[in-house]
């Protein structure tokens, strides 16, 4: 059995739509995915339906953006209702905060753009897009497609040093929302090189003191196996798992062939990203575990 439970869709950052992700899921010969794009849930029941017609089981999911001591975290929620009213409304202000946030950079993104005899950006056009532009890799897609920059990925070049958004919303907000909607909330590529415990602290000991305080105020897991761990990062997270009774999951995190996503994901965020759907290797018996704590029979 194969198994990815960290999948993004254009919905969000992610660069293929779902019938795409559910072609290559196919391909790559897995039984179970999860949707988990950033701050939405519009692409699940379109994801789900188009699975079922190929036989493949869609956990519906979500990654919600945090802020913790002024560095953004990513907690993983599985098993949601995406129709949730709250989580809805939950969602809504993340992406207005998202909004603000990506809008207020465009006058110093103008300026470099105008320095290296580019167009600018029209504040207003940016503003009325939908929220998977919100994002360091939404604002680079933006620029390719109003034709400002050549290339897909030539826009991260102008967005060097410009800072990403750090919500005001907690990971304990994550996780008491994610269970409001009746599902389990797990921490996102927790020993990455970005976004992760490591930019907070570089010390083990403090990384398992937050882990601990996240397992009191809710957390029921962690992502142990994924493209942003090495083998010792993972072997770090499962001896956490035992020591604090946490569940377990495992993703790619993928967000399309590097090809459309530029090489930005590789170099920094996903050292050991994949070269297509499939390719996550996890133990059977860690998929057994995986698929137990979250109640879905094999």
């Amino acid at each position: 059995m194969k198994i990815d439970l960290q999948i993004h869709t254009n919905h969000s950052d992610g660069r293929d739509s779902p019938q795409e992700i559910i072609t290559d899921a196919k391909k790559g010969n897995l039984d179970i995915i999860s949707i988990t794009d950033h701050d939405i849930v519009s692409a699940i029941h379109m994801t789900t339906v188009k699975a079922a017609q190929v036989g493949i089981k869609v956990i519906p999911g979500i990654e919600i953006s945090t802020g913790y001591r002024g560095q953004p975290l990513h907690i993983l929620g599985y098993n949601i209702d995406p129709t949730n009213t709250d989580l809805l409304a939950f969602l809504e202000g993340i992406n207005h905060y998202r909004k603000e946030h990506f809008t207020s950079l465009i006058p110093v993104l103008n300026k470099l753009l105008i320095a290296d005899s580019k167009l600018e950006i029209t504040t207003d056009n940016f503003k009325n897009k939908d929220p998977k532009y919100y994002s360091i890799p939404g604002l680079a897609l933006f620029l390719y497609e109003e034709k400002i920059v050549d290339g897909r990925n030539d826009g991260f070049a102008y967005l060097r040093g410009l800072p990403d958004a750090t919500p005001s919303v907690e990971p304990k907000d994550a996780f008491a929302i994610i269970h409001k909607a009746g599902g389990k909330a797990y921490f996102s590529h927790p020993f990455a090189p970005l976004i992760s415990l490591k930019v907070i602290s570089p010390n083990q000991t403090e990384q398992e003191n937050i882990i601990a305080e996240f397992k009191m105020q809710g957390m029921d897991g962690i992502e142990c196996y994924g493209t942003g761990h090495s083998p010792q990062d993972t072997g770090f997270a499962l001896t956490l798992v035992d020591k604090y009774d946490l569940l377990i999951s495992a993703g790619s995190d993928w967000h399309g062939c590097l090809e459309k996503t530029g090489p930005k994901l590789k170099e920094l965020y996903l050292p050991y990203y994949l070269e297509k759907l499939g390719d996550l290797k996890v133990p059977e018996d860690r998929i057994k575990q995986i698929l137990k704590g979250l109640d879905v029979k094999m």
